[in-house]
């Protein structure tokens, strides 16, 4: 098993920040160092623990350990342990005045630390979990705390610990394209940087929103191609096109191709009388032989394959 890397204070999360290493408390996680299955806190939820922290060089790293006795836990390990799961993201609460703009870089002073999770693609936005003040921030609020911190870092560069030379960065000049995209009208020139970053701001809420929209619609479709699917297995099994114990095998088919699978039941005759390794197909031949087999349909061949999986296996037996 690979050792996790929690955090490392060189690299910018996908916020644009970085955290200190040094300043992330473990005084709650320590006692239940939980493992979480992304950042979901249900009982259920919980695979395993971390064991044996490391902090050495700004990196922050756990070892794992899954409980065994969880079929779901034993899953996402074996993921990991092939290689397809690399990732892990914290959970971190902390107060905005941590969260500080020094030598031109956000830097996150100091955190605590409450789980850490296993994740698919830990450099999303979603991946990192935190808590602002006692509050759980979304992703437009952290876009806008970050942009208010580096705003105000700009406007007081007496409380910026950089000596870099200080840029007005009070106003800023924008394309005409820049303008137009911001909704600034034929306005050029110089901007009001409060302004661009509040217009900034308010296309990132329409983005999230629309991907909001568009993700309740891709649900939805699924759930309906889910009945959908559910009521053509049904219906076949009362027609007798399949039988009762074909259905888990059609369901299967269903889930990765509704619209193949509706083809394939739809040529199936009703009440079909299946016997002997052979099977009834719409015109009334039976298939016996691997070149009888080739001659049907894909829909057939399915079908074939669905109703009568013994008699396929005989056919790929003949030809071994």
């Amino acid at each position: 098993m690979p050792r996790f890397n929690f955090n490392d204070e060189q690299k910018q999360n996908s916020y644009g920040f970085k955290i200190k290493t040094s300043g992330i408390s473990l005084s709650r996680f320590t006692p239940n160092p939980v493992m979480l299955d992304g950042h979901n806190s249900s009982n259920s939820s919980v695979i395993g623990k971390w064991v044996s922290k490391q902090m050495d060089k700004g990196i922050l790293s756990y070892d794992t350990d899954f409980d065994d006795g969880d079929d779901h836990a034993k899953m996402i390990q074996g993921k990991i342990d092939r290689g397809y799961i690399k990732g892990c993201s914290m959970g971190i609460a902390f107060k905005r005045e941590d969260l500080q703009m020094i030598n031109g870089e956000l830097i996150l002073l100091k955190c605590e630390l409450l789980e850490c999770s296993i994740v698919s693609i830990p450099s999303n936005a979603s991946a990192l979990r935190l808590y602002v003040d006692d509050k759980e921030f979304t992703e437009h609020d952290m876009k806008t705390l970050c942009l208010s911190i580096a705003q105000e870092s700009a406007q007081n560069p007496e409380d910026n610990n950089t000596n870099k030379p200080h840029l007005d960065m009070k106003k800023i000049t924008l394309s005409q394209l820049a303008v137009i995209a911001l909704g600034f009208g034929a306005e050029t020139g110089e901007m009001d940087l409060t302004a661009v970053n509040q217009a900034i701001l308010k296309l990132s809420a329409e983005k999230d929103a629309l991907q909001g929209k568009l993700d309740l619609l891709e649900q939805k479709e699924k759930d309906n191609q889910v009945q959908l699917a559910a009521k053509l297995i049904d219906d076949a099994v009362k027609t007798g096109r399949i039988t009762a114990e074909s259905k888990q095998q059609w369901t299967t088919l269903a889930a990765a191709d509704l619209e193949t699978t509706t083809v394939a039941i739809n040529a199936l005759p009703a009440k079909q009388n299946l016997s002997a390794g052979a099977v009834v197909t719409p015109g009334g031949s039976t298939v016996k032989t691997m070149d009888e087999f080739q001659k049907l349909s894909t829909a057939e061949q399915i079908a074939f394959k669905g109703t009568n999986p013994e008699g396929y296996r005989t056919i790929l037996a003949s030809v071994k």
